[in-house]
């Protein structure tokens, strides 16, 4: 990962500057465990992004972040003995993905998506697991009155809008995408039940906590109200 921001930092954008990596630091239990020292990337983000993202504008900013990020890492080679969160995915374009795009991950300045922070589940994987991840949480799949108490609406978000409105700005079209969403949904959900599983926090405390089943609860409201997100079709005489 280090190797990775290395580049992206080189290459001008807004991402945690590794300073240090000390793989012998003890843990409580004696155990060795790796401490890594990056540099602290000023801006806004956590809890206090969410009302960012729910605007337009900045919904725009987060997908066009999105897809600079993905087509710098064309250029960058992965060492031969990377190891992964979660084991990589075949894609001829080289993209390496973010992993956990959420708008809580990016940082926040006047309003607008500027850089990414924490890449520790980065992989490489088609484009589409990112952008299927954080339209789950910009869209969102979610229902109306957890998307006004905890994703910074005023009032219930347009969904088919704001994907549409990420897809153009990021440059991609593609076919059934909420279905995409839906099986990233998923996806998330088996990859945090493995990070637990492994022992790995904040995970193993989420967990604990019940994240599942309410990451259950908003996937079983998606299924329900797919109708809010699917693109209307088009019914006008070929297609004009």
């Amino acid at each position: 990962m280090h190797d990775l921001l290395r580049h992206l930092h080189a290459a001008g954008f807004v991402v945690p500057e590794p300073v240090a990596l000390d793989t012998t630091a003890p843990a409580s239990d004696g155990a060795a465990i790796g401490v890594e020292t990056v540099r602290f990337v000023p801006g806004v983000s956590g809890a206090d992004a969410w009302r960012l993202q729910a605007t337009d504008e900045g919904l725009r900013s987060a997908a066009r972040l999105l897809r600079q990020v993905h087509e710098a890492t064309w250029s960058w080679t992965p060492p031969a003995d990377a190891v992964w969160a979660f084991p990589p995915a075949a894609d001829p374009s080289g993209t390496v993905c973010h992993g956990d795009p959420g708008p809580w991950n990016m940082v926040w300045r006047d309003g607008q998506a500027v850089g990414l922070i924490d890449w520790d589940l980065a992989r490489p994987a088609p484009a589409l697991d990112d952008i299927a991840y954080a339209l789950d949480y910009l869209a969102p799949f979610r229902g109306d009155e957890d998307s006004v108490r905890w994703h910074g609406f005023d009032t219930p978000p347009d969904r088919r809008m704001r994907i549409r409105v990420f897809l153009d700005a990021y440059g991609i079209d593609p076919p059934a995408i909420v279905d995409t969403i839906l099986a990233r949904r998923r996806a998330t959900a088996d990859e945090l039940r493995s990070l637990a599983a492994r022992g790995v926090e904040p995970q193993r405390t989420w967990v604990a906590e019940g994240f599942l089943e309410t990451s259950e609860r908003h996937l079983a409201w998606s299924v329900e109200h797919r109708a809010l997100m699917e693109p209307v079709p088009d019914k006008s005489p070929n297609g004009c």
